[in-house]
């Protein structure tokens, strides 16, 4: 009955003063059993696993995707080919691979988000390091995974300096191919989703992307939370 109460509030204070007030409300500390739940909501709504279809004309809506990937292959990356996410309506990701240093290179292609490029090493233990130009959402993350954050750079500057901030690292790297990269992917975001269900996420995770979300402009009508 809480819980129900509390949601109609929301919607009554968002359709009444807006949604920076609902903002406001959900930041307090009486707002937080609510983000939780957003949280809990946004998590459950995602999907378990995913799968990659290949695309032989991929058509990026963004011509930087290409000269992304031009630049990888110029820093010794081999093209393991573009492909679609049977569960994400209009994302498609590029896959490349380096074997000699043990890379996987995704460029990611998001109708929202945009365009953003990930490197990830996977180690014989389990545990990876991944580098992302993504910026943080505030998000906990599972304790075998070492992320390394990287603004917006020439692709072969991000490639340099993920190899050398990941050398502190003793672990066996385990190798990479093309054949293998679309498998590798998809058991990744499944062992990612698999953690991530099983640890709720906190008012404190889900704060930062409502904040967030209370600036920009009004056409954006519901809490992205957890959006891939």
């Amino acid at each position: 009955m809480w819980m129900f109460l509390t949601l109609v509030a929301l919607l009554v204070i968002w359709k009444l003063f807006g949604k920076r007030l609902l903002a406001w409300f959900l930041l307090s500390g009486a707002g937080r059993g609510a983000l939780k739940d957003i949280g809990k909501k946004a998590v459950a709504a995602q999907p378990d696993r995913i799968t990659l279809g290949r695309i032989s004309s991929p058509d990026w809506q963004v011509s930087s995707v290409e000269q992304i990937i031009s630049s990888l292959c110029a820093a010794g990356f081999t093209d393991a080919g573009a492909y679609s996410v049977d569960k994400m309506p209009g994302v498609k990701v590029a896959l490349l691979v380096k074997p000699e240093d043990c890379v996987a290179a995704h460029v990611y292609e998001h109708p929202k988000a945009g365009i953003w490029i990930e490197l990830a090493t996977r180690y014989q233990d389990g545990t990876s390091t991944t580098l992302t130009t993504l910026p943080s959402t505030g998000q906990n993350q599972p304790a075998w995974l070492t992320t390394i954050r990287a603004g917006r750079a020439p692709a072969g500057d991000l490639v340099r300096q993920f190899i050398e901030e990941r050398r502190w690292r003793s672990g066996v790297m385990k190798p990479v191919s093309a054949e293998q990269a679309p498998r590798e992917f998809e058991e990744g975001f499944a062992r990612y989703m698999s953690w991530r269900k099983a640890t709720p996420m906190s008012a404190d995770e889900v704060a930062p992307t409502v904040r967030n979300w209370a600036q920009k402009p009004d056409k954006q009508q519901t809490i992205p939370v957890g959006e891939s």
